[in-house]
């Protein structure tokens, strides 16, 4: 791709983002007495007007909301993919098709949990829209043989054949979702690598290296903090990405048994300033911020993908290679920046709901405050450790 055709995806995007709700916005829908006044104001004054057309914000509920809005993102999902070409259009088809493998996981939560929760042809809207594969093959299956069975020509048979359940036999949801969770890893590192080589820290490989990073060591530390399971049964669970953290200090963090050594090992990391020790609580709001902020600043920057700053000293500067590296990383940081408005109008919505004080709202919300500049809080903690090594292996 030209550099004129990725700057005009940038134009687009940038537009695009243009119209999703900022402060006052949201300073608007807290203010708000009922979930009814939320959807008339996002029916009449916002860019999700016509996704809630359908919508009687007069027995409205957060399920409709989120179906309304998922509409919406797979609506813009399909636009960016007509508008891009060259290489990222490969990328944002991986990330699309994630959606696919999430209304599988909700079909096998069904399953496993004896289908306690009926699901309906608008809970998996991506393969209501957009999937080959039948909706009456993913609904349709009672167990876990029948719906391994249903998928037997689709890309998703070989990681979930070995958990067909033979009878009297509970399927491992853990196992089954780490296994979906490796098809969807393979299938974005694939396209990312192929058509966005920044991996020096710079780029969408580099934003998605930190993603598998931060989700391992996540994993890891809650797993041992909830369950303690020994290092045997985590270890397999991980992903393989290891982009600047490595394998070893993974595995040295699942041998650890001590909760709060643990925490040391993660704070002198190279992810420690989004891991304070003893203050839990923040550790979502912190690694929110940062990618919210990270995901801004390439959305905004002029000509190339924005330099993301090297964590854990490793690499700088900006990358994407070839293929129109720059308008196709946009496009995807708008959709991540998509998501995210999503998710705060939810919130939102919950907190008015049960009448919570705005203040206490707000603070959930990402991008809303001072605290939850991601990029300057990157900029500043990643600073602090260029020279502390990045514990790769």
């Amino acid at each position: 791709m030209s550099a004129a055709p990725a700057q005009e995806i940038r134009v687009k995007c940038r537009a695009m983002n243009a119209r999703l709700l900022g402060r006052a916005e949201y300073d608007v829908l807290m203010s708000k007495k009922s979930v009814a006044d939320i959807a008339i104001y996002l029916k009449k004054e916002t860019s999700y007007a016509d996704a809630l057309s359908g919508i009687d914000e007069n027995d409205v509920h957060r399920g409709q909301l989120e179906r309304a809005f998922r509409k919406s993102l797979y609506a813009d999902y399909e636009r960016l993919l007509k508008f891009v070409t060259g290489g990222y259009r490969s990328v944002i088809r991986a990330m699309f098709e994630a959606y696919e493998i999430d209304d599988l996981k909700q079909v096998i939560s069904s399953i496993c949990s004896a289908n306690e929760r009926y699901l309906s042809p608008e809970d998996i809207e991506y393969t209501r829209a957009y999937s080959k594969i039948p909706v009456a093959s993913l609904l349709g299956a009672a167990t876990m043989e029948a719906l391994v069975e249903n998928l037997r020509h689709t890309r998703f048979y070989k990681a979930l054949a070995p958990f067909a359940s033979r009878e009297g036999e509970q399927p491992d949801f853990m196992k089954i979702d780490n296994a979906l969770n490796l098809v969807n890893y393979k299938a974005k590192m694939d396209a990312l690598t192929k058509h966005d080589p920044g991996r020096g820290g710079g780029g969408a490989v580099a934003l998605f290296g930190y993603t598998v990073d931060i989700e391992n060591i996540l994993f890891v530390y809650r797993i041992k903090k909830l369950f303690g399971y020994p290092a045997s049964r985590i270890v397999p669970y991980l992903i393989p990405g290891y982009f600047r953290i490595g394998q070893k200090f993974l595995y040295a963090l699942a041998e650890c048994d001590d909760i709060v050594a643990m925490e040391g090992m993660i704070e002198k990391s190279a992810y420690g300033f989004l891991f304070p020790a003893s203050r839990e609580s923040e550790w979502e709001a912190l690694r929110s911020g940062l990618f919210y902020g990270l995901h801004r600043k390439n959305l905004r920057a002029s000509g190339q993908i924005a330099s993301v700053p090297s964590i854990g000293g490793a690499g700088g500067g900006a990358g994407g290679g070839a293929g129109g590296g720059a308008g196709g990383s946009a496009a995807l940081s708008y959709l991540y920046l998509k998501e995210t408005d999503m998710k705060n109008i939810i919130m939102i919505v919950e907190g008015v709901r049960y009448s919570q004080p705005t203040g206490r709202i707000a603070s959930f919300l990402i991008g809303y405050g001072p605290s939850s500049g991601g990029g300057k809080l990157a900029s500043k903690n990643i600073a602090i450790r260029r020279n502390r090594g990045n514990m790769r292996k």
